[in-house]
């Protein structure tokens, strides 16, 4: 069992929130992890139990009070996942080029240094953060979760 608290940015109406995140990840086998994500927004504790920490924080984006946005690596349109699979909680990034299609990316996943250079936690942000939209090719389903499902 592996236990993190991470700051994730929540962009309100108000300005930017840095929300707490309790994130444990269980890794029984290869096969079968479990994901738990909790924080408390406005005195109120959320708590998600999921597969994955992608599952975890979409769930977290839909029960955000209105117009508030995660504003972190997975909801970034330069934060794209690798076209032949991930770690959990990890996606790659890519603001040096604009890829059109997931074969764009296998460069920048499949070269270990390329790889190490560009891999990020689904909870990190930094300053070229640009928001996802349908405008722009971002190998990720959060953008049409999180919008199009709500």
């Amino acid at each position: 069992m592996e236990s993190k608290i991470y700051c994730l940015p929540i962009k309100t109406p108000d300005g930017i929130v840095n929300l707490e995140i309790n994130h444990t990840v269980v890794d029984k086998d290869d096969d079968d992890m479990s994901v738990t994500l909790s924080t408390t927004i406005q005195g109120e504790t959320l708590l998600y139990q999921t597969e994955t920490t992608v599952e975890a924080l979409i769930l977290l984006a839909k029960n955000l009070p209105e117009k508030w946005h995660i504003k972190s690596c997975i909801s970034c349109r330069h934060g794209h996942f690798c076209p032949v699979g991930n770690f959990d909680n990890e996606l790659f990034c890519v603001t040096d080029f604009e890829p059109k299609e997931p074969r764009d990316l296998w460069h920048v996943t499949e070269d270990d240094g390329e790889r190490r250079n560009r891999s990020r936690t689904l909870f990190e942000c930094c300053d070229l953060y640009e928001e996802q939209s349908k405008d722009y090719f971002t190998y990720s389903d959060y953008y049409y979760e999180v919008t199009i499902c709500k």
